[in-house]
């Protein structure tokens, strides 16, 4: 009788393993399933989110309230190294080409790429965004030629 037990039981552990396997191979079908669901609306969501962005950034009245944030905040961060004029706003830029621009006024002979320009009625401030310093300061001065010329072109 125990070998006929034996070989009875046999049959049942294989089954029971073949069982097992099935059902581990549908868990992992099944959890891989709910994955590619979770990552497939991961995916919409972004770039659902990236077309609001997108159509938000193509408004120029958007554009505009985003600028003027942003020098808002510029303008804040420099006051706190310096005192700046409150009564008055400046025309703010971005040097793109610092060399030739260097080469153009001597004003701009330590800047870098990158840096902000903010102008004034009478002073000029050159801040590196990425050193959180004033490269330089300096007075403007308005020659009446390039004042009549730039007023004129407008």
């Amino acid at each position: 009788m125990g070998t006929l037990d034996e070989s009875n039981n046999l049959p049942n552990s294989r089954n029971d393993f073949v069982k097992r396997k099935n059902n581990t191979k549908k868990i992992i079908i099944f959890l891989a399933f709910v994955l590619l669901l979770f990552l497939a609306i991961y995916l919409l969501f972004i770039y659902v989110k990236a077309q609001k962005e997108l159509n938000y950034l193509k408004d120029p009245v958007a554009q505009e309230a985003i600028s003027k944030i942003e020098n808002d905040k510029l303008i804040i961060t420099i006051s706190k190294l310096i005192e700046l004029p409150v009564d008055e706003e400046p025309i703010i830029g971005t040097i793109q080409d610092a060399e030739s621009l260097s080469q153009q006024q001597k004003f701009f002979s330590n800047s870098k790429n990158g840096d902000k320009v903010l102008i004034y009625k009478d002073q000029a401030f050159v801040y590196r965004p990425s050193d959180n310093k004033l490269v330089k300061v300096g007075p403007v001065y308005a020659n009446s030629t390039s004042t009549e010329s730039i007023l004129n072109s407008k």
